[in-house]
């Protein structure tokens, strides 16, 4: 890399620091006003700090992910860009409501229950959101490995927070908080198959990944809702938790090499 071209990337990586952290300012401001309001709620006072300090540990830990992932905020085979761009700030929007989702846990539902709207109807937007989010970086040609990948982990992230608040408030069965740690166990799994140096194979393309997401994603929202049924809860959570499961079962097969890996060679990347 020239002098000239390091110069213009560290240059382009400091703006992008500087609009993640406006973004941070802005993302703190709006969770105590959050907490204000559940406080109006009147949510007793030490659930509401308890909220808050979930929320904050959370929003910190997506973004300080974030910032490690700046420099990744280029389309392909091209230099950084400066700027975000309207799509990222989309997902990284997506990332406050999920930590105000996730700070849910701390609430106890017994006598509560009306509060099951908010978190509904976080997540629920949230989840919305995921659609505009690739449509408008797709839309202004900003498609870069840094939207993408914040995409991807705030989709993981949105089914871990969704699960863990529907299991502590009594909607989902406990063992539903598996689907919300599947695609981490995932990455762990292929981690630890690099590290003994075993073969990890990519991904074949699969039409229904997408689609099971999106409806896992729109059953959580129901499910989180006071709304459903128990029966009607217990049914989805078998059906939609099952095909993930098994969606997951069957990409581990082709990771490990089970099926497939015979008609191609071991990557050190795999594809999502």
């Amino acid at each position: 890399m020239s002098g000239s071209t390091r110069a213009r990337h560290e240059s382009a990586l400091a703006s992008l620091r500087r609009r993640l952290a406006a973004f941070a300012v802005v993302a703190a401001l709006a969770t105590c006003l959050a907490g204000g309001a559940l406080l109006a709620s009147r949510l007793a006072a030490a659930t509401v700090g308890a909220w808050l300090f979930v929320a904050a540990a959370v929003l910190a830990v997506e973004l300080g992910w974030a910032t490690g992932q700046l420099d990744r905020n280029r389309r392909a085979g091209e230099t950084l860009l400066a700027r975000l761009g309207t799509g990222n700030f989309v997902t990284l929007g997506r990332g406050v409501l999920l930590a105000w989702v996730a700070a849910f846990v701390v609430v106890d539902w017994t006598d509560t229950a009306a509060l099951l709207w908010v978190p509904t109807a976080l997540y629920g937007t949230a989840a919305a959101l995921d659609a505009a989010d690739g449509a408008l970086a797709r839309g202004n040609d900003r498609v870069t490995g840094f939207g993408t990948s914040l995409d991807l982990e705030y989709d993981a992230l949105g089914v871990l927070v969704a699960c863990s608040v529907g299991v502590v408030a009594g909607l989902l069965p406990l063992w539903y908080l598996s689907i919300g740690l599947a695609r981490y166990a995932f990455g762990l799994a292929r981690y630890l198959r690099r590290r003994r140096g075993v073969p990890v194979y990519d991904l074949p393309p699969r039409v229904s990944r997408r689609p099971l997401a999106g409806l896992q994603m729109a059953f959580l929202a129901a499910a989180l809702s006071p709304v459903p049924d128990p029966s009607v809860r217990t049914a989805g959570a078998t059906v939609f938790g099952g095909a993930l499961l098994l969606g997951f079962g069957r990409d581990w097969l082709y990771v490990s090499g089970r099926v497939g890996g015979d008609t191609k060679s071991p990557t050190e990347h795999v594809v999502d």
